[in-house]
């Protein structure tokens, strides 16, 4: 390995480093705006902003990304490193990089939580819009997958990559590898072993009401957002409507084999909101959990548990 690397070499390494171990997205911007790395790839395309144009109808752009970057790159501000809210209340860092007292490029990490995902779901209408169920899981799920910390965290999260990026030793240090920094791994390939851990988990205990990405991610020991990948590459589905699909079957089952009250069967089955679990059982079974019990001591056909 050589002894120094340049800066667009430790950057890169910065890149891969905060991706693989710190569990952040990363996007490496040179000048005039232009994208050489996205870590995940295409992580830019299924950001929060194009997440949301997808449910509202409404036109999102990341131009506050790139304007932030853009004004670093001119010296329209002295900061060594920036942490910022985008538009729709994500917190993001921009470290930037110089060689030779030239700006080279500059590495934002984030998105970042700092609020609960239906917090930030309310303060933009969602969960009062009738948005489709299955979307609205989708972005939840995206939501929950984010890395959470308080701003001092993240400002100190920050400090520690912006010494990452001045000072290539420490690079070589935090990689600890024999091999070019090019090839370094993102993460493993997906594999029998983990995803059918992850899915028996998730079945033997969905009916937790404090079940989440991050309470699976634990027991597998991967970060959230690759439990997320799991059930939108293995399941075809996002995490929160695979519970979901569990709970509602269960509640069925319930209704149709117990005299147990419907809001002792929502909270059994692991909701902890009785109106959001009569909607999703309506979106699901087409009825609501009371009208379902009706129509089978009616015996009417096509409504038993599946």
């Amino acid at each position: 390995m050589p002894s120094s690397l340049s800066m667009v070499e430790s950057l890169y390494a910065c890149a891969y480093l905060v991706s693989s171990v710190l569990g952040y997205d990363c996007v490496l911007v040179g000048p005039e705006s232009q994208v050489s790395l996205e870590l995940p790839p295409n992580h830019l395309s299924g950001c929060f902003c194009k997440r949301m144009e997808s449910i509202t109808g409404k036109v999102s752009n990341i131009d506050h990304f790139f304007s932030r970057c853009e004004q670093i790159s001119q010296g329209a501000s002295n900061e060594t490193y920036a942490v910022y809210n985008c538009p729709h209340g994500l917190t993001n860092i921009i470290v930037p990089a110089y060689e030779n007292g030239k700006y080279v490029a500059a590495l934002q990490i984030g998105p970042i939580m700092t609020s609960e995902s239906d917090d930030l779901l309310l303060r933009h209408g969602l969960l009062s819009r009738g948005a489709d169920a299955k979307e609205l899981d989708s972005l939840r799920d995206y939501l929950d997958s984010l890395p959470k910390g308080s701003i001092s965290s993240i400002m100190t999260i920050a400090k520690v990559i912006n010494a990452l990026v001045t000072d290539d030793n420490l690079v070589f240090r935090s990689l600890s590898m024999d091999k070019d920094i090019e090839d370094a791994r993102l993460e493993p390939d997906i594999g029998d072993d983990i995803v059918c851990s992850v899915q028996e988990f998730v079945v033997n205990n969905f009916t937790d009401n404090e079940m989440s990405l991050d309470m699976v991610a634990k027991h597998v020991y991967v970060h959230p957002s690759y439990v997320s990948r799991i059930f939108s590459n293995q399941f075809n589905t996002p995490f929160r409507s695979y519970v979901n699909g569990l709970r509602i079957n269960l509640a069925a089952k319930m209704l149709a084999e117990t005299d147990s009250s419907i809001g002792d069967i929502c909270h059994e089955v692991g909701f902890s909101d009785h109106s959001y679990f009569n909607k999703i059982f309506k979106q699901q079974r087409g009825v609501t959990p009371s009208e379902y019990r009706a129509r089978l001591k009616e015996d009417e056909p096509g409504l038993g548990p599946e």
